[in-house]
């Protein structure tokens, strides 16, 4: 990104919101592979994932409008910038959208999410705005806020897509 090493420490010196957690995805229907989701289609919140993957495989990208399966390579991690890491710079590194298709044998896989605290505020950097002369493409919002709000997206999944809330309600 450019910037200075550690710069991520004054949004998380105590690594006290960082996750880590495993998932089994179950067999998926026999003969019917990509039919059932494992895991539904979503960004990343935070501020970076690594993802350990089994040679079963399931997680796809997005990418121009088609779902492109990201193959297991053995002893490899997935890393996936979260949208945090895409206010920071302004959407020049961008949140990717994936999601996980049910394969007809057990997948497993452990995430580890580099988060931020929840009293912190999110706002594109002066290093890609005000220093090059771009405008900010996002307002500033808190953390925890923003957190809430995607927990009640989960909880209370709106009716209409339209309504449901994600990083782009902060965009300028």
């Amino acid at each position: 990104m450019g910037l200075p090493p550690g710069f991520l420490r004054v949004y998380n010196d105590d690594r006290a919101f960082d996750i880590m957690i495993a998932r089994r995805y179950f067999l998926g229907p026999a003969g019917e592979e990509n039919t059932d989701f494992g895991f539904g289609v979503y960004e990343d919140a935070g501020c970076v994932t690594f993802i350990f993957q089994d040679s079963v495989g399931g997680l796809e990208v997005l990418k121009d409008g088609h779902w492109v399966p990201a193959e297991p390579i053995d002893g490899s991690i997935i890393v996936n910038i979260g949208e945090v890491i895409q206010v920071l710079s302004n959407d020049k590194l961008k949140s990717a959208t994936h999601r996980v298709v049910r394969k007809p044998a057990h997948r497993h896989s452990f995430a580890f999410f580099f988060n931020i605290h929840g009293d912190k505020w999110v706002e594109p950097l002066p290093e890609f705005t005000d220093k090059i002369g771009e405008a900010p493409r996002y307002r500033r919002f808190l953390y925890k806020e923003y957190q809430q709000l995607r927990v009640r997206n989960k909880s209370h999944p709106p009716a209409r897509p339209e309504d449901v809330f994600g990083i782009t309600h902060y965009a300028n």
